[in-house]
């Protein structure tokens, strides 16, 4: 079973992958590509966007250890 730790990093590759170069016609950017722009058009740096990223991280994989069912003490 996957721990706390290993799951975050899955949520970070989705996080950061891409499908081309940025600077290609066409390329789809990143969610943290998005992120920091949205976030730059409201004077926030790269590290207001690296916390936020670390922060979804945290949830998404906590939401994962909550609620699959891989996860589901099946004791009862």
């Amino acid at each position: 079973m996957k721990d706390e730790r290993e799951i975050r990093e899955e949520v970070s590759n989705c996080f950061n992958a891409n499908h081309g170069f940025s600077d290609e016609i066409g390329a789809t950017k990143s969610a943290y590509q998005l992120l920091t722009a949205l976030l730059e058009t409201y004077e926030l740096d790269h590290w207001d966007t690296d916390s936020l990223a670390n922060t979804i991280e945290e949830v998404v994989a906590e939401f994962i250890m909550d609620y699959s069912p891989k996860f589901q003490d099946n004791d009862s």
